[in-house]
């Protein structure tokens, strides 16, 4: 009769459980860029843009574009934050999405081609990306451009006709305005550019430490 009278017990733990890991964000690198880059053009007040990490045991900090700390990891809920895992995960009101964490490669051309007359190329690998928002800040060091690479999983404005895509931008100088850009299917896990002069190439990462 003891064991009996112990079974609800047990089972009231375990469905406790998830309601108590409802207000934290799963693992991942969680942003708002989708809802910020198209709110003005809904008609919606345009929301701060905000990224996070969450790791597996709850814990969650801020990043920036590129994917570096802001803050130190933080113990229980992020204050601001709303929804769960059925109906979406929303920080002040503006949704969050999951990204998806991808590694690339990037060639740059050197302003100097080599000695014998050929074209001298930069070449960089295994760099960390994500694609809701994220930046790879590749510096010339003097010897090429500096080149950010910028990826986003793009679903457009209500209204658009415009199909989701997965889409990666190369930028020099302006932050904003991209030098050039290529898209594919939303789902793809490999996306490229070549540009002539800069060529990268994105492609879903398997673990956290490298890509297929």
């Amino acid at each position: 009769m003891q064991s009996l009278r112990l079974i609800p017990v047990a089972l009231l733990a375990a469905l406790s459980f998830p309601v108590m890991a409802q207000d934290a964000l799963p693992a991942g690198i969680w942003t708002n860029t989708e809802d910020e880059y198209f709110a003005e053009e809904e008609g919606r007040e345009k929301p701060d843009w905000a990224a996070f990490e969450a790791n597996e045991d709850g814990q969650w900090r801020p990043i920036d574009a590129f994917g570096e700390a802001q803050g130190a990891w933080n113990e229980g809920p992020i204050p601001g934050l709303s929804g769960d895992a059925v109906t979406g995960w929303r920080f002040k009101g503006s949704e969050l999405r999951r990204a998806r964490p991808f590694f690339c490669w990037v060639s740059v051309r050197k302003f100097a081609g080599k000695p014998d007359g050929s074209e001298d190329w930069t070449f960089i690998r295994n760099l960390p990306q994500f694609d809701q928002g994220g930046r790879i800040l590749v510096p010339g060091d003097g010897i090429a451009p500096d080149v950010t690479i910028r990826m986003r999983n793009v679903t457009w404005a209500k209204g658009s006709r415009n199909k989701p895509s997965l889409v990666l931008y190369v930028h020099k100088a302006d932050p904003v305005r991209a030098e050039s850009y290529s898209w594919a299917a939303p789902e793809s896990t490999m996306i490229g550019i070549n540009l002539r002069w800069v060529q990268a190439s994105c492609s879903k990462a398997q673990s956290k430490t490298k890509g297929p």
